[in-house]
């Protein structure tokens, strides 16, 4: 499962993206090479959106979330947006669950 994460500028989220990769280390039941993850900022989007499996949104970008949310219903892939507490508390574990979720769910 290929995540993007995606924020204004793509720094919050390489600090989110980190956590996750540390929860799928530390998981007896995950393999890193399995989840391989890469954070940018939303002006990239449109040259990396196909390459993902599935699609994470930084709180910060709640506002253009029915946007990416749309461009990435097109090509069939899900979208998470995150809320601001567990994005500002960088709950790596949660974010991995919602992103395995919304995954399954697309398939």
């Amino acid at each position: 499962m290929k995540t993007l994460l995606v924020c204004a500028g793509g720094f919050s989220t390489t600090m989110m993206m980190e956590a996750m990769k540390k929860i799928v280390k530390d998981s007896a039941k995950l393999e890193v090479e399995d989840y391989p993850m890469e954070a940018i900022g939303v002006d990239k989007l449109d040259r990396y959106i196909n390459d993902y499996d599935v699609i994470l949104v930084g709180p910060q970008l709640s506002h253009k979330y029915d946007f990416i949310k749309g461009e990435a219903e097109k090509i069939n892939k899900p979208t998470v947006l995150l809320t601001s507490d567990i994005y500002g508390s960088m709950d790596g574990a949660t974010v991995m669950k919602q992103a395995i979720l919304a995954y399954r769910k697309s398939q």
